[in-house]
């Protein structure tokens, strides 16, 4: 329950380390503009230095939270999967001999169940 709050706290500043960054971009351009004359052109000069800094805040916290993710699947035994299951069930299906398909071809319907039942030509 500790760890839950943790998060919490660390992931729910995002959006006030945006909003800081972008505002603090735009006064030092304003400040700046003020003092050499040059306005409005330090001030979206330094507007858009800002949400750099909001993009790269942000970048930060995505790459810790998929950090965090990682660290706790490992250690609650809980593993990403390695592959994609349809690629392995289209692989298996190749390998038995059923149907004209590649081995690294991928089925578009996910599960056997939801199959059409195949149409029967007409030889004549």
């Amino acid at each position: 329950m500790k760890q839950d709050w943790k998060a919490v706290g660390s992931y729910g500043t995002v959006g006030l380390e945006v909003v800081l960054c972008i505002l603090v971009g735009l006064f030092i351009g304003r400040w700046l503009d003020a003092k050499l004359g040059t306005e409005p052109y330090l001030a979206v000069l330094w507007f858009f230095f800002g949400l750099g800094a909001a993009g790269k805040a942000v970048h930060r916290a995505w790459r810790e939270m998929q950090a965090a993710a990682a660290r706790e699947e490992r250690e609650q035994g809980n593993p990403a999967p390695m592959f994609d299951d349809r690629k392995a069930r289209a692989d298996e299906r190749a390998a038995s001999g059923h149907g004209n398909r590649r081995a690294d071809s991928i089925d578009v319907v996910p599960y056997p169940d939801e199959r059409q039942p195949a149409k029967e030509h007409d030889e004549r």
